[in-house]
């Protein structure tokens, strides 16, 4: 049986900052066990190169990370799915859910993907509607 993680931004960058649980999960649970696919969000690849003041060795690492997996684009049932995620979090949740973690969501959701996370309450309470999510920090 294959497992499937969506990497947020997040984890991507704090590896690349060399945080230990980042670094961890990636190398023991990506990079060593059998069965294992990666894949991101468009979202997570506009926010990886939206930060100010990326150097070219920034560009040169998040690309090799995106290289370890697929990386999905944003069609119309993922758009739907974002959503319809954000009225159930403002009308069953009192939560506010912004569109681009609406879109990684839906996609993780679509692609039967567990989603992995520094960012556990922007998320957890989408675990009622289906969402897995992994916290590697905790």
């Amino acid at each position: 049986m294959t497992t499937r993680y969506l990497l947020d931004t997040n984890v991507i960058i704090d590896n690349k900052k060399g945080l230990i649980p980042a670094v961890e999960f990636l190398t023991e649970e990506i990079e060593k066990k059998p069965n294992v696919e990666v894949i991101y969000s468009t979202i997570v690849e506009a926010e990886l190169f939206s930060f100010h003041g990326l150097t070219e060795q920034d560009e040169i690492d998040f690309r090799d990370a995106l290289d370890m997996g697929e990386i999905i684009e944003v069609n119309s049932i993922i758009a739907l799915k974002a959503g319809a995620l954000r009225q159930i979090s403002k009308s069953k949740h009192n939560k506010k859910l912004h569109l681009p973690d609406a879109i990684i969501a839906a996609t993780a959701m679509e692609c039967s993907a567990i989603l992995v996370t520094r960012n556990y309450d922007d998320f957890k309470h989408l675990q009622n509607e289906g969402l897995e999510i992994y916290n590697p920090f905790g």
